[in-house]
């Protein structure tokens, strides 16, 4: 025992409650900063996107400090609900939660492969290419279709998700103008465009993913 293990005899365990109180309340401050940004998207969506235009990042930041902790959702409330309320159809524990993980690394590809076309798909709708603000566009307008997971904890209720695509488009629609400077016009064409090209996306592969599982 060290010194200041017999200073502090209690150290190690005091050390792992305040490291275990700073990750609550780090992640108490992401959840806030989540549905403050939703609620803000949805209210007053023109305002919100200035905010996240003038924000300074990266693109793994936005995947892997914003996307990923939203890309659970859908599949970790899909499975509690299913083991709660159709525990019949439930497969292997294993299998299924090797499926939760493999729709969480699907959902963050799709979403990086949403940003791309976004930007791609710029030129064609009198917009202005830029990476970083495409991936914006791609990571904030999908959290409505995020947040909606919470409904598969009671499967009947899986049809309030459909509100959440229209939110999706809705918001997508406002934030096109500012981000990628597509004129407004044309702006209701260019999110059409994008979200019927990430639905085909992404049932191609949702389907790949299920050979896995």
């Amino acid at each position: 025992m060290s010194a200041d293990d017999e200073n502090h005899p209690q150290g190690p365990h005091r050390f792992s409650v305040e490291d275990a109180r700073a990750r609550a309340q780090e992640a108490y401050r992401k959840s806030e900063f989540i549905f403050s940004r939703a609620y803000g998207l949805l209210r007053e969506p023109n305002k919100e996107w200035q905010q996240i235009k003038s924000e300074t990042t990266t693109i793994p930041n936005i995947l892997l400090g914003y996307v990923a902790p939203l890309a659970a959702i859908p599949p970790v409330c899909g499975l509690i609900g299913a083991m709660v309320f159709e525990p019949t159809r439930l497969r292997a524990i294993h299998t299924e939660i090797t499926s939760v993980v493999v729709t969480w690394i699907v959902t963050i590809a799709l979403v990086f492969l949403l940003g791309l076309l976004v930007n791609t798909l710029a030129d064609q709708f009198d917009g202005d290419r830029d990476e970083l603000s495409a991936q914006k566009i791609a990571a904030y307008s999908l959290t409505p279709s995020f947040l909606s997971g919470l409904f598969s904890l009671w499967p009947p209720l899986w049809w309030l998700s459909l509100f959440a695509l229209g939110a999706m488009v809705y918001i997508m629609y406002r934030g096109l103008p500012i981000l990628m400077k597509a004129p407004q016009e044309r702006a209701l064409h260019y999110a059409g465009t994008v979200t019927v090209a990430a639905m085909v996306a992404g049932i191609v592969l949702f389907g790949l993913a299920s050979c896995v599982t």
